[in-house]
């Protein structure tokens, strides 16, 4: 009997102390707690991971210290980066800020990468955030969302990058036993652009328009090339590496004529959480590093264009803005 009494008491005491919140909250004399998001930065970067950093602000009006519990994910394209979350967080009366430490899933950089460029190159960051908190016996939750839309130009970048191989290119070789006329290719225009895209690869379409003033036929050149982002290779092929769209290896161009032929070259998506550490790591700056030649071969001699060196490199800047706070975009540098 003592006992059943001891619990009706409690009760009573309980449910008393309800009702005290609940007028005092109805009076004002409690408040109800406010958060959002304060913003976002990258943190530390190393071969294994890559920080985020987010800071959400909790306005505590009542006198008496609280616990929130804090839930934050950040997501590009649809893509999850990264989430976290935090227990207990002690909040005292008054505002305050609490800065939360979460890593980037590395994993899901390829697939970030696969919509942004399927998009063109169009990403939507949504950073969500919800705080929760108890006043008294009354639970309140607070979420806040930041939303920006991020925009690259690669493509752009690379195809303006390559169209400085056009020109007219005449091989010439120091062979002593070489007999031929040394032939003349002219390179009108050349265009790249993004073809097929999966999580593993992304393939580059490079369009290049050749003219064939020879008076005999000429082989369709080859294309030897590499694409580097801040020094971690994208893309690197040989002549005989890449594929020719709708060519047979062995294709002609006749005398006179101007033929169109498309190489299609493989980036490894494999490489893409590396450099997007660096890109991180460098305030969102990366370095594009472009280089190609042509090569063809005529009575078993191979030749470079254009001849006598290396071939053509070009360079650019790539900005994003994605928790910096700058001008985002391509810089063209110099070939």
């Amino acid at each position: 009997m003592d006992r059943e009494r001891l619990g009706k008491a409690g009760a009573g005491v309980i449910g008393a102390l309800v009702v005290v919140v609940a007028l005092l909250w109805l009076s004002g004399v409690v408040g109800v707690p406010d958060a959002g998001l304060e913003h976002n930065s990258w943190g530390e970067v190393d071969d294994e991971r890559i920080e985020i950093l987010t800071t959400v602000w909790i306005d505590n009006p009542n006198p008496l210290g609280s616990e929130s519990d804090v839930e934050y994910e950040v997501e590009l394209a649809g893509v999850q980066l990264a989430a976290g979350n935090e227990t207990g967080v002690d909040v005292p009366p008054g505002r305050t800020t609490r800065t939360f430490s979460t890593d980037v899933d590395a994993q899901q950089i390829q697939p970030w990468w696969s919509r942004h460029l399927s998009n063109g190159e169009v990403s939507t960051l949504v950073v969500d955030t919800t705080v929760d908190t108890s006043v008294g016996p009354f639970p309140v939750s607070r979420s806040d969302t930041y939303e920006e839309e991020i925009d690259t130009d690669i493509e752009g970048a690379l195809d303006r990058g390559f169209s400085q191989f056009e020109g007219s290119y005449t091989a010439d070789t120091d062979a002593p036993d070489w007999t031929g006329i040394d032939p003349t290719v002219e390179v009108e225009n050349v265009t790249a652009r993004w073809g097929e895209v999966t999580d593993e690869t992304s393939e580059m379409a490079v369009t290049v328009r050749i003219h064939n003033p020879n008076l005999y036929p000429i082989p369709v050149p080859g294309f030897t090339g590499s694409v580097e982002f801040n020094d971690v290779p994208l893309a690197d092929w040989t002549a005989d590496e890449v594929e020719l769209r709708n060519v047979s290896e062995d294709a002609l161009i006749d005398s006179g004529d101007v033929e169109q032929r498309t190489f299609l070259i493989a980036v490894d998506n494999g490489n893409l959480p590396e450099w997007f550490g660096t890109h991180v790591d460098n305030g969102e700056y990366t370095r594009v590093v472009v280089s190609g030649n042509f090569a063809l071969t005529i009575d078993g001699y191979e030749v470079t264009l254009p001849p006598g060196g290396p071939g053509i490199t070009c360079e650019f800047d790539l900005t994003t803005s994605i928790f910096v706070d700058q001008e985002e975009g391509m810089s063209f540098d110099r070939c």
